[in-house]
């Protein structure tokens, strides 16, 4: 049996509890953020608020325990490179979670690449109603974007433009990343009355829809207009994901990449917000 510590108990953190009861072999310890750190655990889980992150998953990273930390991995790249520090000093597992990367639609979306004939352009839409007060709409919906486009692309972008469209209440953006050959277009909004969560990969030979809302997640667009529904594994999101980690605390092995595309996800939406500090300008990450 699986002893894991669950640090958060808010919408998510709970998700991620449900979920974890239907493991057989896991059992789930609440623990209380700001209490000391719980060390006897095989695994834990973060899902406090992302400015937290670093500080609540240190003490467990350091004393070389599995962990998994909520998207993002930090709200800042110094605190982005102590987890990453910690953990290559340590030996500690370290997961995040960017959950579209365990999608079984997305991953479906990744073996129909090629049926593309090259990627031009991505668009990314990410809206509900939820506003957060620990950090900017970026921190929320980024992690998402940026973690699908270095699977689609296989590199992080070199520049990004940023522009608020929220009247100054970093609440909406519409952000514009540079990945050399092709560009990701994102439009995160906390303004939104219907919950929207799509990308629109586009390539030479037509172009794939993901829309996690839609009963048909996954299609392929061909450039004659023609619509067709791609099958895909009817496993939920998060239950997949949590298997991964499970995977990774029982095995205590790791592709230690999982921590550099966080690291570089954590810059890449720094550099946005510097972007949007400066009315757009384009920054390089």
């Amino acid at each position: 049996m699986l002893r894991l510590g669950l640090v958060g108990r808010g919408r998510w953190g709970r998700n991620i509890e449900r979920t974890l009861t239907t493991f057989a072999d896991v059992a789930v310890v609440a623990v209380a953020r700001g209490g000391p750190p719980a060390l006897d655990l095989d695994g834990v889980l973060i899902a406090t608020a992302g400015a937290t992150h670093a500080d609540v998953a240190l003490p467990y990273v350091e004393a070389g325990i599995a962990t998994f930390i909520e998207k993002p991995m930090a709200t800042s790249v110094a605190d982005a490179q102590r987890i990453v520090v910690a953990a290559n000093r340590s030996g500690a597992p370290v997961s995040i979670g960017h959950i579209f990367l365990h999608h079984p639609a997305f991953v479906a979306l990744l073996r129909h690449l090629p049926d593309l004939g090259g990627v031009r352009r991505v668009e990314a839409h990410g809206m509900n109603d939820r506003p957060r007060k620990d950090a900017s709409v970026l921190w929320d919906w980024l992690p998402h974007h940026l973690s699908m486009a270095h699977a689609i692309f296989g590199r992080s972008p070199r520049a990004v433009e940023a522009r608020d469209l929220s009247a100054g209440s970093a609440s909406a953006a519409l952000v514009n990343f540079d990945f050399g050959s092709a560009t990701m277009a994102c439009e995160v909004s906390w303004l939104s009355a219907v919950a929207q969560s799509r990308m629109r990969v586009t390539g030479t030979e037509g172009a794939l829809e993901l829309d996690d809302k839609a009963a048909d997640k996954l299609t392929f667009r061909d450039r004659a207009g023609a619509t067709q529904r791609l099958p895909y594994a009817a496993d939920a999101p998060l239950t997949c994901e949590l298997a991964a980690f499970l995977q990774v605390v029982r095995t205590r092995s790791q592709d230690r990449g999982e921590m550099e595309l966080a690291l570089a996800v954590v810059r890449a939406i720094d550099a946005a917000e510097r972007s949007m500090s400066a009315a757009g300008k384009s920054i390089e990450i």
